[in-house]
């Protein structure tokens, strides 16, 4: 395993996702602990060298030898290049590389709604524009999962979820009658997550009525908890 040295990520630090992802680089022993730094901890100095406008969307990748910057799917391909040097041709690869910026774009737009979590109470808040094509691209994604997960584990009629559906229809109903283009468009982009993530969890413990009886409460708690965040 190669270690960057040089290299410091600085990633949104209230998105449980990017914790992962850029925690799991400090595990693999590919980025050094302390070059690992949230926006909203991240010093002075080391913003001024950022395009914070652009780091707002696209994860930035600091060299403090060469004071260079890399932004998105290219920090992420040059990390993975660094180790995985046989995958360099595939990360220049032009269709591999618009495949790999739609998915980004949808990830990155939507990571606030996808985690659910507030904004920082300190530091640079790096939280993204709010980009109606790809909030509801992923709004489309994440229903039409959801309803396929449904499908294939057969659990359609079983009769708790009865009440999931009668309560996404009142949700739905709901959303609709909010006023204001963003605020109804995160309220159904949080609605799709909590339908996904219910779904998901339906699937992996099984269509068992009192699994489901459980899991219609439950999406409609973290649907609440989402609320109370915005």
């Amino acid at each position: 395993m190669k270690t960057l040295a040089h290299k410091i990520i600085i990633y949104d630090d209230v998105c449980p996702l990017c914790k992962a992802y850029t925690n799991g680089f400090v595990n693999l022993g590919w980025l050094l602990p302390n070059h690992r730094i949230g926006f909203s901890a991240a010093p002075k100095e080391l913003l001024e060298h950022i395009d914070l406008e652009r780091a707002r969307h696209e994860i930035p990748l600091y060299d403090t030898e060469t004071k260079q910057t890399l932004y998105g799917k290219e920090a992420l391909f040059y990390i993975l290049g660094e180790e995985f040097p046989v995958f360099k041709p595939l990360f220049r690869f032009a269709p591999f590389r618009f495949l790999i910026h739609g998915f980004y774009q949808i990830i990155t737009y939507n990571r606030r709604i996808i985690a659910g979590s507030k904004a920082p109470t300190d530091g640079f808040d790096c939280a993204p524009d709010f980009n109606g094509f790809y909030r509801w691209l992923y709004i489309s994604l994440a229903f039409i999962s959801g309803i396929l997960l449904l499908f294939k584990c057969h659990i359609f009629y079983e009769w708790p979820m009865i009440s999931l559906y009668l309560l996404t229809i009142f949700a739905i109903l709901k959303g609709l009658s909010f006023k204001g283009f963003i605020y109804k468009t995160d309220y159904f982009g949080h609605l799709t997550t909590v339908f996904l993530l219910t779904n998901i969890l339906a699937a992996i413990v099984g269509y068992a009525n009192y699994a489901l009886v459980i899991l219609v409460p439950l999406g409609a708690y973290c649907m609440g908890r989402r609320l109370s965040n915005k």
